[in-house]
Parts: structure tokens; sequence; C-alpha cells
């Protein structure tokens, strides 16, 4: 198994990364997991938008799925498309979807030609080629879901998307080889009483106590990346904060193999 990290940003528009997106690739499948601003064009130097085998999106806050309009563009205009993108989304996306055609002033079905669309709910097991989709519900502040992603070889990782603190995410991830972690805050005092998101501090821990061999940290504000990193450097490599482009070899017989970009 094969990730590769589109976009590693919060909502904030900043300058060197999109938001989130992962792409995850076997020898035979390639899915999306989320679609944030930014996403669409960065997929087009991997595998593009017709190399896909489907989308997942996690929850529907605008930096998880707003680029699934610009993906639409890179299908036929005025036909069906012949291989339309099985897109899952959480309960009430296709309503949203269908709103989302009338704010950028296109025709009712512009999406529907395009992409097969799903609504997923908990206990939902989503199967994309040799990859295995179990979404799992997470402490958000609009209904949201984590991904345990497992391949027919037996290599699984965790995609826990947007969320506070979570022992039921640590006993997820135990077994699996990556534990993909949010790092969006600073400090958990502005938060809302019912947690949304993590300190990097917070997400560390989550990594330690799952027991994964490797974890990486996504969906934190670049500016804060040195402040992440002495965070991270005390765990001897356990944990580091993901760059665009970052990709991971994952092998069930060993620790996932992480690249950072040069750039």
């Amino acid at each position: 198994m094969r990730l590769t990290v589109l976009g590693t940003g919060t909502a904030r528009p900043v300058d060197g990364t999109g938001a989130s997106g992962i792409l995850v690739e076997t020898a035979s499948t390639a899915v999306l997991f989320d679609i944030g601003s930014g996403i669409a064009s960065r997929l087009e130097a991997y595998v593009g938008a017709a190399g896909l085998d489907g989308l997942v999106v996690g929850h529907m806050h605008a930096d998880h799925w707003i680029d699934i309009a610009p993906l639409r563009y890179r299908f036929p205009w005025g036909e069906a498309a012949p291989r339309p993108l099985p897109v899952y989304l959480p309960p009430s996306g296709r309503e949203k979807l269908d709103h989302l055609a009338l704010v950028i002033s296109e025709r009712p079905g512009f999406f529907e030609v395009a992409y097969d669309v799903h609504e997923y709910a908990t206990g939902d097991v989503i199967r994309i080629g040799d990859l295995t989709i179990t979404p799992h519900p997470i402490g958000h502040y609009v209904p949201a879901w984590s991904m345990s992603i497992e391949a027919d070889a037996g290599e699984r990782i965790v995609y826990a998307g947007d969320m506070g603190p979570s022992d039921a995410i640590v006993e997820l991830a135990r077994g699996a080889q990556l534990l993909i972690l949010e790092a969006t805050l600073e400090t958990s005092q502005f938060d809302d009483a019912r947690r949304g998101h993590l300190t990097a501090e917070e997400a560390i821990d989550h990594v330690v106590r799952s027991g994964v061999p490797r974890g990486i940290l996504v969906h934190y504000p670049i500016e804060g990346r040195a402040r992440i990193l002495r965070a991270c450097e005390v765990h001897d490599g356990l944990v580091v904060p993901a760059l665009p482009d970052t990709t991971i070899e994952i092998d069930r017989g060993s620790a996932p193999l992480v690249r950072l970009p040069d750039h």
C-alpha cells in the first residue's frame, strides 16, 4: 500500500499547501480520502481524476470536500461519464451536493452524470477495488467519521480526520501500520467544550497509546511546523508532521517508510 499526502492545511488558505486530501493506492486501486481546497489540482500530478477508483469524504466541512466541484470539470461536460467515479459521502451529503450545483450556477444533475454518489452510515463497509473501508463516527463540530482502510494483502491504516481527543481512535488504530491524525490547535484553551480538534501533543499521545509503528500529522497551521517538529522529536521518529507530497510505503511486515519531499 502506498499513501500520498496531497494537502496538510487547515481551512485557512496559505501558500504551499492545500487543505485535506490523502491518496491511498495499491497495485490495482486508487482512492482519495477528502478533497479540500487545492486538492483537485494536486491530484492531477499523481493519478488524476481519471485514475481514481473512488472518493470518500469523512465530513462535510468545506476544507474536506469543496474541491469536489473543480474535480467534476475533469469529466465529460455534456454526456454521462463512461466510468462515473464512485463517491461516498456522509448522511445527507447527496443533498448538499445538489445544493452546491445550484450555488455554482450549474444545472441540476451536474454532478450525477460524473459521480456515482452513495451515502454511507455507521456500520457500513465500503468496498473499492481491493480496499475495504469502514467508517467510524468521531467527535467533531458536525457529524464526522474516521476511516479504517485495509488492503486485501493485510495492510491497514487509520485516517482519523477532524476530531477531538478520543480513546475510541486509540483502540481502532491498534494493530494498524499507520495512524493519520490532525494537529490543528496550538492550545485547547479556545476549543469548544465538546472538543472538535487536537493539539500536536494530544495527537502524539494518541499515536503513542495506540501502539502503531508510525504516525503522521496533517491538518495543521504550516507556520506552526517547527513547533510541532519539536514536540515530535522526543519520540525518535515515531510521529512526523507531513508535508504536501509526503509519500509512505506500507508493508504489513515492517514499519512504514515515510519520505518527506525535498521542497
